[in-house]
């Protein structure tokens, strides 16, 4: 209590061994310069000492290691729109399959959230991040050699499950980093997120045509088989090395664990600074929130967990992610996991199709491909023109510039504002999906909505992280996510059982979702203004 009774002028201020004390908003560059000699004697706020360790090296690092595991999950969750073209043949699917296996990953991600989320609050964000991703891995690398449709649902509901680790990325970034960079660090995410959208189709390029076939009784084994395999490659081994880094200091302060704190930061001061010179810090104030660990069974602690959230003072902007998350990611998911088969249906139609071409909309176009269960032997056709490696390539190039924009624009602008102009720009591009009828349309449409609605979806994440405290961050977010997931499966499914006859339905409603995203989030209180709690 007495702590808490001192002037804001004492509480910033330190004492150092051998000179006088330091103000810590106005030295702190003078900590930076003189840390080899000088040790802070007084307990230091976290975000102070966060201050003095520093932006660098490290940071980098493990945006790069983050990144490329959000890269590796952008691959994961988007390689099934490969899989369901070339491998419709093998497990006999009907679009109506085809959505319940996009949504499978969905269901898994839906479980998922309940338990990430509270697992990245009560074991830690780097623990549960290295489980989910492990899963994903694995899960994928069974599906790769799944015969038979039930084993390959599994394996991507369980892909689906270790997925679900997503929002935990947020989290453990931001709690690394001070509040001046922490924004346009976040932001920088999406960029892998582009990448993992570019790479996939080069993969599935150079892979899927492939006509090789390993046959041995029952088992069977070709190119998309070992596409999956390749995808399922990033999550194993990048796992294994964010293994090797630190678990957050903001997460080990509020379970009362201050010397694994300190032996964080320490970590992280040597790493940007290059030195083996002792850090300064040898104390640091606890949190008022500081957590003890229980030994509550896991049911019990997430319904705590969940509880507590939503009676506190944050339940109202936790009900407004959540309404966000369910209509941004359905909205997504509806659309871009549909593109390659809807590509594949353009082409065809401009190619292949003898009767009228006097088509005037897109509904019209995808009709001609409906294809009925007892007549799948008779027209299956599990070929991927090269022209929807080339769209989904443009798509995700055309996601580079927003994703490098936002992150150098974002200080200026604030979060808010490029959430309401993706899902404002991402809803209007969603409506004029309608109007196509060519191939040239449907791709320029389709990078316009896969580049706005994906950053929105990142800045939701991002965000989150400032509006929500250490103890409530990581069940918050997953909580959002799960939602969004709920929204994405209603979704798929929606259009496998109306994209042939009824496609005006999904469209109408993806558009509707991305709208009402934009006007919720202006209800979101400001962000970027101070440290995170």
């Amino acid at each position: 209590m007495a702590e808490k009774n001192k002037s804001k002028e004492d509480e910033m201020s330190v004492c150092i061994t051998n000179t006088q004390p330091v103000h810590l908003d106005k030295d702190i560059k003078s900590f930076e310069i003189a840390s080899s000699k000088y040790l802070i004697t007084k307990p230091v706020n976290l975000d102070e000492a966060i201050e003095i360790v520093g932006f660098g090296s490290f940071h980098y690092y493990l945006l790069f290691i983050c990144g490329s595991l959000f890269a590796a999950i952008s691959i994961s969750v988007t390689s099934v729109s490969f899989i369901i073209p070339s491998a419709q043949c093998d497990f006999q699917m009907t679009s109506v399959y085809k959505g319940f296996l996009n949504g499978a990953s969905m269901i898994g991600m839906f479980f998922g959230c309940f338990i990430t989320g509270f697992m990245a609050d009560s074991k830690g964000r780097k623990y549960t991040l290295v489980v989910c991703m492990m899963i994903d891995g694995i899960f994928n690398l069974i599906s790769s050699v799944s015969q038979i449709y039930p084993v390959l649902i599994f394996c991507k509901l369980m892909s689906g499950f270790g997925v679900s680790g997503v929002t935990v990325f947020y989290s453990y970034l931001g709690e690394f980093v001070n509040t001046k960079n922490r924004e346009k660090f976040l932001c920088w995410m999406e960029l892998f997120w582009t990448f993992g959208v570019i790479l996939l189709p080069c993969i599935a390029w150079v892979v899927i045509p492939q006509t090789f076939r390993i046959e041995y009784g029952f088992f069977l084994f070709r190119s998309w088989n070992l596409f999956a395999v390749l995808c399922s490659l990033p999550s194993i081994i990048f796992s294994y090395l964010l293994a090797k880094l630190p678990e957050s200091p903001k997460f080990l302060l509020s379970k009362g664990k201050q010397d694994e704190t300190i032996d964080c930061l320490k970590f992280v001061y040597r790493w940007n600074y290059k030195t083996d010179d002792e850090f300064p810090v040898f104390s640091l104030t606890l949190p008022d929130c500081c957590i003890n660990e229980q030994n509550n069974n896991f049911f019990n602690g997430l319904y705590k967990s969940i509880l507590g959230m939503f009676t506190s003072q944050y339940k109202i902007v936790a009900i407004n992610t959540c309404v966000i998350q369910f209509c941004s990611t359905a909205s997504f998911y509806m659309m871009v996991l549909w593109f390659p088969e809807l590509m594949n249906r353009f082409r065809f139609y401009e190619t292949l199709y003898s009767g009228p071409k006097n088509m005037t909309n897109m509904c019209e176009i995808v009709s001609l491909f409906k294809i009925e269960p007892e007549e799948i032997d008779l027209k299956c056709n599990d070929e991927i023109d090269q022209s929807v490696y080339e769209n989904i390539l443009i798509i995700g190039i055309a996601c580079i510039p927003t994703s490098i924009i936002v992150p150098l624009l974002v200080n200026r602008f604030g979060i808010k504002f490029f959430l309401v102009l993706s899902f404002f720009g991402s809803g209007l591009s969603a409506a004029c999906l309608y109007l196509i009828s060519s191939s040239f349309e449907n791709i320029v449409l389709s990078s316009v909505f896969e580049a706005l609605s994906s950053l929105g979806i990142g800045l939701v994440y991002c965000i989150s992280v400032e509006l929500f405290p250490t103890e409530y961050r990581g069940v918050a977010v997953s909580i959002g996510s799960m939602f969004g997931k709920v929204g994405a499966v209603i979704g798929n499914i929606v259009v496998g059982v109306f994209i042939d006859a009824h496609c005006m339905v999904p469209i109408l409603v993806s558009c509707s979702f991305l709208i009402i995203s934009g006007l919720l989030v202006l209800l979101l209180p400001k962000t970027g203004r101070t440290a995170i709690k």
